[in-house]
């Protein structure tokens, strides 16, 4: 009965839509019904419920917007999708806060992650006609995003009933944190705080002995290397010798080569130190070639 009522409030309006295209009544319609799911979750776990929710909500809003969406609508559309966010952020919270002992560590992975990924794209998506390059104030949102799911992750991940949802909210908090990095700046220097941030996972994962932040350093590293050799297309033979963004950078990738190499050799792990070493030693040498020539 509560999924019939569910589907058919969100159907109503598509049913007796006569075309006017107000999207303020139609979003403040179904604030109202995401805010009767948010009630419904906060006495007990009905994840199909919270699930119609976020796909009508999200799925017809993406529809209208596709359809009907300018530049000028932005600020009455902006609220909403803040809105939904804030919605299907607090309720895979009471999802799992409802869930019996035996099953804490259990997630909407669904909600957790389709959320910020489904709002993260909306919002670019918003943003687009109202500037032709939106780079910064995208990269102003997932940096804001990283930071409010860092704070999540430092509030639940030391709580053993929403462990997993805290480490959940950390790996996107690093994700978009990385993400806002190539939004804001340029190849060049998106390479230099690649390496960086890989070799620090690189020894986070040795320090907590899990494979999955040593596997993202790693590729962290790899994606600086790929970065700077796109940065380098452009580079001038004319740019001050050894002081610039080139030279800098892959002096960085070869730091963190020749620092996660030191981390693993301390830990003993001489089969992973020995390729993070020659990684370094190729960069390192590479460059200094490259800057003779």
């Amino acid at each position: 009965l509560a999924v019939l009522g569910i589907l058919a409030g969100f159907m109503a309006p598509i049913w007796l839509s006569t075309g006017s295209g107000n999207h303020v009544a139609l979003f403040s319609y179904y604030a109202v019904l995401n805010a009767a799911i948010l009630a419904i979750a906060w006495f007990r776990p009905w994840r199909i419920l919270n699930l119609l929710g976020f796909v009508f909500t999200f799925g017809i809003g993406t529809l209208w917007g596709v359809l009907q969406y300018r530049a000028d609508k932005f600020a009455s559309t902006e609220p909403f999708l803040l809105l939904f966010f804030a919605f299907y952020l607090l309720i895979p919270i009471l999802y799992a806060r409802k869930q019996p002992a035996s099953r804490g560590d259990f997630i909407d992975g669904c909600l957790v992650f389709g959320t910020p990924l489904i709002v993260f794209s909306l919002q670019a998506a918003l943003l687009m006609p109202n500037d032709e390059s939106p780079r910064m104030p995208l990269a102003l949102c997932a940096l804001g995003l990283g930071a409010l799911y860092a704070v999540l992750a430092k509030l639940f991940i030391r709580r053993q009933r929403y462990a997993a949802l805290g480490t959940s909210y950390a790996l996107l908090a690093v994700g978009f944190a990385t993400l806002a990095v190539p939004l804001a700046l340029s190849a060049r220097a998106t390479a230099s705080v690649f390496a960086l941030e890989g070799a620090a996972l690189a020894w986070l994962g040795l320090r907590q002995q899990r494979w999955l932040p040593q596997l993202t350093g790693a590729g962290l590293q790899l994606a600086a290397a790929a970065a700077l050799f796109i940065g380098a297309s452009q580079y001038w033979p004319g740019e001050q010798a050894i002081a610039n963004p080139t030279f800098m950078g892959a002096l960085l990738i070869a730091l963190a080569g020749f620092a996660s190499a030191w981390a693993y050799r301390r830990e003993e792990r001489t089969q992973f130190a020995l390729p993070y070493y020659l990684w370094g030693w190729l960069w390192w040498c590479g460059n200094g070639i490259n800057e003779i020539t």
